[in-house]
């Protein structure tokens, strides 16, 4: 009944097989919230209202407040993107924003897709971005007065700023992607992405700047793979995919992508299958040739964790040494989705593991967080 719904909200279905129990609705309710898709689907109740198919009152109230919420959450977002594209383009530096609200633009209904943090690229490379970060004190804190105490966190692709004083987390990114765990791949796929951003990105009506199709269609796909194969990827990210190839159909921009070359084709096929069979995709937006066999791999992954995996038993109970075990040895399950990602994933778990066994010496615990 929820992959139903979703087909209503995407106007590829006209009405429900059947009429809901109240049960189901909150069932279904619960799985859209986990999901990250509760006001996506908010319209599709209005247009089933109509044809006698509605959920109990006090739940179609509490699915009211929550689409409200994210609602004046997004607005939020789109001012907040638009600050901060002037705040580092007044600095020198081309800017385009990644995900998130460059995605929403594309949805029927903008203000219903629910927003994380925000992803903006800032060109320079690393160390000009720190400078102009540090110039600006986005980086210690001291513009935050929700977590003044937390300090910026740099990592391979992006800089994570302490949440700022509007309640928003930011990720200034100086490469484009996190990428691959797959090195070799990874430089093709980091090389591509860098020519393509550093082109003219479209500044939109927000007050932001987006970057071509073709950069979002292999970046959220690389996106997409790498959560998959971690800890989770959600319902949200595969309907933002679905918006970009209507709009990559609309517009018939040629796109021409060894997705083998970059490491995403096993991903893409597993991907295409799943629109296929959930929001009944139409064939001619396909990148790739479905694939059913890893398309109901990632089918599983994305229905067990919910949103980024966030529901999945590992994280809702916590870290433990059986848990952690537990979680890397289902790894070795995707073996059959992808050896290769998989096994660089694990060779690089166990490096940084080893690397950081002085500090965990150090401070007695299992784990560093």
């Amino acid at each position: 009944m929820f992959i139903e719904l979703v087909q209503v909200a995407l106007g590829v279905r006209e009405r429900l097989s059947r009429n809901p129990s109240d049960e189901e609705w909150d069932r279904v309710f619960h799985i859209a919230d986990e999901q990250a898709v509760a006001a996506f689907l908010f319209p599709a109740l209005e247009r089933l209202s109509k044809l006698g198919q509605k959920p109990p009152a006090e739940l179609l109230y509490e699915w009211i407040g929550l689409a409200e919420q994210i609602k004046a959450q997004n607005e939020l977002m789109n001012k907040e993107a638009a600050r901060l594209t002037a705040l580092f383009e007044n600095e020198g530096h081309r800017t385009a924003i990644l995900k998130g609200q460059a995605n929403a633009r594309l949805y029927s209904y903008p203000m219903g897709r629910q927003p994380g943090d925000i992803d903006i690229w800032v060109s320079g490379g690393k160390e000009r971005v720190v400078q102009t970060l540090r110039k600006l004190h986005l980086m210690d804190g001291r513009m935050s007065k929700y977590r003044s105490d937390e300090k910026a966190e740099d990592g391979y692709h992006h800089i994570h700023l302490p949440q700022n004083e509007n309640g928003v987390d930011v990720e200034v990114h100086f490469r484009p992607s996190s990428g691959n765990l797959d090195p070799f791949t990874n430089r093709r796929l980091q090389k591509y992405l860098s020519q393509e951003i550093t082109q003219e990105n479209e500044l939109v009506s927000e007050g932001f700047r987006v970057p071509s199709l073709r950069f979002a269609l292999v970046m959220q796909l690389a996106h997409i793979q790498r959560h998959a194969l971690s800890l989770g990827v959600g319902l949200r990210q595969v309907i933002d995919y679905y918006f970009l190839l209507r709009k990559w159909s609309i517009e018939n921009e040629e796109l021409r992508v060894d997705w083998k070359s970059l490491g995403l084709h096993h991903i893409a096929g597993a991907l295409m299958w799943v629109m296929k069979e959930t929001l009944l995709m139409d064939e001619g937006w396909m990148i790739a040739r479905p694939d059913e066999k890893r398309g109901r791999m990632l089918l599983n992954i994305i229905m067990a964790g919910g949103n980024f995996g966030h529901f999945s038993p590992v994280i809702q109970q916590g870290f433990s040494f059986s848990r952690s075990l537990k979680h890397h040895f289902k790894q070795y399950e995707l073996l059959r989705f992808d050896a290769r990602e998989t096994i660089w994933g694990e060779i690089n778990y166990y490096g940084k593991f080893i690397s950081s066994i002085p500090e965990r010496i150090r401070r007695r615990s299992w784990t560093l967080r």
